[in-house]
């Protein structure tokens, strides 16, 4: 009997071992019969793949995010998606953490002063900001904004979030209007999902309300913020500083960052922990099985 043929994009290497009962063909591919496709929620399924897939039924996302799929027009074609949630948010939650942290006590000046040489007792770096009583604001209260706040809160801050509508269950104060919440924050720290709805929420006009003494840190998706007004702000004096996990491009260009001061940049390490990654897989494996057998789905999209 042969295999049931599975589009992989991005190739995922490795892990595609663990994909032995499956045909995996990569993108391009001339072939018809390809039922499910396994992706990276940011790289996703274009509408042109779609279309050139005519029996594709499900689209298996290797994470929470789905942002690289147009929902609606998958919705159109009869395709269920599926992805890993609640597998990393915790993770992501954490690198939110490490940045702010990062940015208030200067660790990246820090070690370069260490590792430069040119460390001058008694104060390697300038004195550095205390998180007690700092005001943190928190975009979008999903499962990583939640997980965000509650490790803020820990730390002695005062907190607030934004998203498009309150909830009921959240405990924190909810402020309906962005700008007012950038002008009350010290700290802004963007969990908002990454989609068209999402993109450059974090405009020029957020960045400037946050001041001359804010610290941005994003560990949602690059497009959620307008890079070029960040890296303007920062390098104007605008912007405090920003701590920052994703970019409009991955990998991003070194060139942008050459300049702009008071930054700490991770290459979206967010999610990326052996544990979220091998919860993941187990979820991407059962998902497909699940799928061919026929059987109800272990995390289909919810809406």
């Amino acid at each position: 009997m042969s295999k049931p043929a599975l589009l992989v994009h991005p190739p995922l290497g490795f892990f595609e071992t663990r994909l032995v009962d499956y045909d995996v063909v990569h993108w391009p591919t001339d072939r018809k019969d390809v039922d499910a496709a396994l992706t990276i929620g940011h790289v996703g399924i274009s509408n042109a793949m779609i279309d050139a897939l005519p029996e594709l039924k499900c689209i298996v996302c290797f994470g929470v995010g789905v942002d690289g799929i147009d929902l609606g027009y998958a919705k159109q074609r009869g395709i269920t998606i599926t992805h890993g949630r609640d597998i990393n948010h915790e993770d992501v939650a954490d690198v939110a953490i490490g940045l702010m942290i990062a940015r208030h006590r200067l660790f990246t000046e820090g070690e370069k002063t260490l590792r430069d040489g040119t460390w001058t007792p008694p104060l390697a770096v300038p004195p550095q900001r205390r998180l007690r009583g700092r005001k943190v604001g928190v975009v979008g209260m999903g499962a990583i904004g939640a997980a965000v706040a509650h490790r803020a809160e820990a730390f002695g801050t005062e907190i607030k979030w934004y998203g498009p509508r309150p909830k009921l269950d959240a405990r924190f104060a909810y402020e309906p209007d962005l700008l007012k919440l950038a002008q009350w924050a010290d700290v802004l720290i963007v969990c908002a999902r990454g989609d068209k709805t999402t993109e450059k929420l974090i405009s020029a006009e957020i960045i400037h309300a946050l001041g001359s003494d804010g610290v941005l840190v994003n560990i949602s998706r690059g497009n959620v913020i307008d890079e070029d007004a960040l890296i303007a702000a920062l390098k104007s004096g605008a912007l405090g500083s920003a701590g920052l996990d994703v970019f409009v491009e991955e990998p991003t260009p070194i060139d942008r960052w050459k300049d702009a001061p008071n930054c700490t940049l991770t290459p979206h390490l967010g999610g990326g922990t052996r544990e979220a990654l091998y919860e993941g897989s187990q979820n991407v494996l059962e998902n497909l099985r699940r799928f061919h057998a026929g059987e109800e789905l272990l995390s289909p999209l919810a809406g």
